[in-house]
């Protein structure tokens, strides 16, 4: 336990005290900028605040909390495997590629939930508005169509659209819980990885889904597409290891949410370098980790949570999943009740501040003015631990209500991003190992 103790003391101070370092180790492969939704650059800066009773983050992580447990207990037909929207307002980070010759620019959602990397194409039948010129794949050079045949597109299984004989070319077709969905072809160009941090362009071709029959059911403007990021063949995961472009690995950093001018980063391959501390993973549609137990404070003792409560059963549910398009972290009741209370005690009598009366997992409030040296909530994993600051335990509503960064729900635990900003995490899909890594600054 000591040793575990001194191990977090050390994560503490170098996350405490880091100075900003530049991220172009991590960025020579294949990599991308990750642009803060708030941020001047963003298509979605002018994006208002929402009122407190319409709580989308929490509406959009309890969405893929109930599809991420269906997928564990094969309550879904094949048919129906296929994740719940992403709402932008509620993820905080967008990754930025070109796609095409002459490139266009995009921005997605990055997704660990799912595989498929999809954008809407024009010509389309259907479009929903999009901030950015949408890719037109007849204006570029680069683009082909799949063939039904080809291997990406078998992969594809039941989301391919290839049973009539005559049907010479891949299609896909998706649908969400809330009515969206996207279809269309599973088609060929070339993507460009480019990154601030350096001067270099990576290029590959990959299997893409080009959206023609788009319905948003969110009202505004919306993302491009999604970046799926899972393990699946169709991943840009597989994709980019198997033409040999890089090694079966990714990286991924979030700045502070809660800064509009926070930056990240995505980068994929040998160039990732993986140089945190190292979890191991167990890795199937989703990735797995070992929570071990939580603690408020650092150096304090865990808090009374039998351990059970975040063990993998026997037919593979349940358990721990880090999930980048979960905003809030999910805790199953029993822990939820633990964790929530404990919190609630220190607000109460270290901060005089108590819960609304109709939100009673908000309160009033700034997170920056009011929570100074709020402890520090601890996720002990094997061999390392995930250190949240006031940040990463709460998360500023309104102008002055804060709420939990964190829910219940029943028979799965998910570690969302905002548990998840200021640390790289490393995915190493080969040794199925996790890398931790503090990077207050995610340059």
């Amino acid at each position: 336990m000591a040793s575990v103790n001194n191990l977090l003391l050390i994560i503490y101070l170098t996350f405490i005290f880091s100075p900003c370092i530049s991220a172009a180790s991590d960025s020579k492969g294949f990599s991308t900028n990750l642009i803060h939704i708030h941020s001047p650059s963003s298509p979605y800066k002018n994006v208002k605040a929402e009122s407190l009773g319409e709580d989308t983050a929490l509406k959009s992580t309890l969405s893929r909390h109930a599809y991420i447990r269906a997928r564990q207990q094969k309550a879904l037909q094949p048919e129906d495997f296929v994740p719940p929207p992403l709402i932008p307002q509620a993820i905080m980070f967008l990754a930025n590629l070109s796609i095409g010759n002459p490139p266009t620019n995009v921005y997605v959602i990055l997704d660990t939930g799912s595989d498929l990397f999809w954008i809407q194409c024009e010509p389309c039948d259907v479009c929903y508005k999009q901030k950015d010129p949408i890719y037109d794949r007849t204006k570029s050079d680069s683009y082909t169509e799949m063939a039904c045949d080809a291997p990406l597109c078998l992969s594809l299984g039941s989301d391919a659209q290839c049973s009539d004989p005559a049907q010479r070319f891949c299609a896909y077709k998706y649908s969400y819980e809330d009515g969206a969905r996207t279809s269309g072809l599973f088609s060929y160009d070339n993507v460009a990885f480019t990154s601030h941090y350096s001067t270099e362009d990576k290029t590959a071709q990959v299997g893409f889904g080009c959206g023609l029959q788009n319905l948003n059911t969110v009202t505004g403007y919306r993302d491009g597409g999604v970046l799926g990021l899972g393990p699946g063949q169709v991943s840009l995961v597989s994709q980019l290891p198997a033409v040999g472009k890089v090694s079966k690995s990714f990286a991924y950093c979030f700045g502070n949410v809660s800064d509009p001018n926070a930056g990240g980063f995505l980068v994929f391959g040998d160039d990732t370098y993986l140089n945190g501390d190292m979890t191991p993973m167990v890795i199937d549609e989703f990735y797995h980790i070992n929570l071990l137990g939580i603690g408020l404070g650092i150096g304090e003792p865990r808090l009374d949570i039998n351990s059970s409560s975040f063990e993998r059963k026997p037919d593979g549910s349940g358990g721990v999943v880090i999930d980048s398009g979960s905003t809030l972290s999910i805790f199953v009741p029993e822990v939820y009740k633990v964790v929530r209370n404990a919190v609630v005690d220190k607000l109460r009598k270290g901060y005089n501040i108590r819960e609304l009366r109709k939100y009673p997992d908000c309160f009033r409030g700034k997170i920056g003015r009011d929570l100074e040296f709020f402890p520090t909530m601890v996720l002990y994993l094997e061999s390392t631990g995930i250190l949240n600051d006031k940040w990463s335990i709460f998360r500023q509503r309104y102008r002055n209500a804060f709420c939990l960064g964190f829910t219940s729900g029943d028979g799965l635990n998910i570690i969302g991003n905002l548990a998840q900003q200021s640390y790289k995490f490393g995915f190493n899909l080969v040794q199925n190992t996790l890398s931790i890594e503090s990077k207050p600054n995610c340059r």
